[in-house]
């Protein structure tokens, strides 16, 4: 059963927490990773993408010239796809990149992530983060307190907080998301995830379901 310690904003522990051997301490499914990465890349696409074909191209319904005693090669449109101004044939289209993966892939997914993260000691949790008013300099303290400063590093908070929102907004390499915009993608590509105790709670909970 994974055990972490609880630390304040100083870097103290004030206490520790056991979270469950099935969410956060099971083997890794890379493949299942990949697959949850990919699917919330897709879903960002917008897929807005357009190229008019020849049939929605404006003019070219005349012939340009007669079939046969030109000398010319034969040409039924001025809007044929070898024409200037021509349309464009086998062109993108919109559509939708999206898909969904069932829920059950997506948790393996989540735990494979926050399992290994745990195992090479890059999961930090701390009591709190509050700030009586928007610093970046006071977020630059706590950070080093809790050895996370320096690294990639993604602080996760399970209530929304406009103050710690504006004091981790300057700060390079960092990034603060809270529990309900959780995403894979997020947390494979920052080196250091720092949790509430509440949002790693809330996450555990979230996962048994």
């Amino acid at each position: 059963m994974p055990k972490l310690n609880v630390l304040d904003m100083v870097g103290k522990e004030v206490g520790s927490i056991s979270l469950k051997e099935e969410i956060f301490g099971i083997a890794p499914r890379k493949d299942l990773v990949t697959e949850s990465v990919l699917n919330e890349l897709n879903n960002e696409r917008r897929g807005t993408v357009k190229v008019k074909t020849r049939g929605e191209v404006s003019g070219g319904g005349k012939k340009p010239w007669n079939q046969k005693g030109t000398g010319r090669a034969r040409q039924g449109s001025t809007r044929s796809i070898q024409w200037r101004h021509g349309g464009v044939a086998h062109g993108p289209k919109q559509r939708k990149f999206g898909y969904t993966m069932p829920e059950k892939v997506k948790k393996i997914a989540y735990c494979s992530i926050m399992s290994e993260k745990i195992k090479e000691n890059a999961l930090i949790v701390v009591s709190e983060m509050t700030y009586s008013k928007p610093k970046t300099k006071d977020a630059v303290v706590t950070l080093k307190n809790l050895k996370a400063y320096g690294f990639k590093t993604l602080i996760v908070s399970d209530k929304k907080d406009d103050v710690l929102k504006k004091s981790i907004a300057n700060l390079d390499g960092s990034k603060l998301i809270y529990l309900t915009n959780i995403n894979c993608h997020d947390l494979l590509n920052y080196e250091r995830l720092v949790f509430t105790k509440d949002a790693i709670l809330n996450l555990e909970k979230q996962l048994e379901k």
